[in-house]
């Protein structure tokens, strides 16, 4: 016998075909704002590869490409015939490094790396007779926090090597290098808030010089030539000065055979919070 009863088919209502119909257009939209943000970004790149990034409104002069987010913007200041150089560098916050070897026509050759243009130096020179005058400066007072936890700034600069040079060093925070060996100084002096200072001073100094040296958190790490007439006065508020190959009075260092009645290297190290270590090389 047959079953006349119709078998219940599949129904589908005008709602789910709605649902379906939702669902896939959602799915294109997605995939077309995923194309246009990986578009944006390969574009983007490609720009900051070639330094082509725009220059943001009221930006001060900065000599240094505006992608030295992603790799070192470069310069060079001309020693212009001068005899003697003055070199300020203020630097925020970071990491500085400075030493000799820059091109014998060239006073200073700066590498610099900064996160974004609007933390980018500025670089300010002028010739006075036989001196060359150079001030580069972090804009960081200006535009971002100086004591900044993790800075993106990384400075090396060199200097030459052939003529005197009054070095200033500035730095808010962060570790300082400083390796003057094979220049000659007519004065130094350095200000580290907080971090590591590192100063070396080089072996063919031919005149005396002056010397201050502050570091208010951090380890102090001063290396001078063994065969130099050097006197050191440190004074440090908290933490141990440690001493090799140096002659030690109280808070007066000075170096083997040193003879007050010569041309003297004077230096003054004052220390916050932290050790001083001094070595004679």
């Amino acid at each position: 016998m047959t079953d006349s009863r119709e078998k219940p088919g599949l129904q589908v209502s005008s709602h789910d075909t709605l649902n379906i119909g939702s669902t896939r257009v959602t799915r294109i939209v997605l995939w077309l704002g995923a194309i246009t943000i990986v578009s944006f970004l390969i574009g983007f790149g490609i720009l900051a590869l070639s330094g082509e990034l725009p220059q943001s409104k009221g930006q001060d002069f900065s000599p240094f490409r505006h992608t030295a987010f992603l790799s070192p913007g470069k310069t060079t200041v001309p020693l212009d015939g001068a005899g003697y150089g003055d070199v300020a560098l203020t630097l925020g916050a970071g990491e500085l490094r400075v030493q000799g070897g820059a091109p014998d026509d060239m006073l200073m050759d700066a590498s610099i790396f900064s996160k974004v243009p609007e933390w980018e130096p500025e670089l300010v020179q002028s010739v006075n007779g036989s001196r060359k005058t150079v001030a580069l400066t972090d804009k960081g007072h200006k535009t971002k926090e100086w004591f900044s936890v993790d800075s993106p700034n990384s400075w090396t600069i060199a200097l030459n090597n052939g003529v005197p040079v009054n070095l200033e060093v500035n730095v808010g925070a962060g570790d300082c290098r400083i390796d003057l060996d094979g220049m000659t100084l007519g004065s130094l002096d350095v200000h580290n808030g907080a971090g590591d200072t590192t100063i070396t001073l080089g072996r063919s100094q031919n005149q005396p010089f002056d010397a201050v040296i502050r570091n208010g958190i951090g380890d102090l790490t001063l290396r001078v030539p063994r065969e130099s007439n050097t006197r050191i006065r440190a004074v440090t508020g908290l933490g141990e000065i440690s001493n090799n190959g140096l002659v030690q009075d109280g808070d007066i260092f000075v170096t083997a055979g040193f003879n007050p009645a010569i041309a003297v290297n004077e230096i003054t190290l004052n220390q916050g919070v932290g050790s001083i270590s001094l070595e004679a090389l």
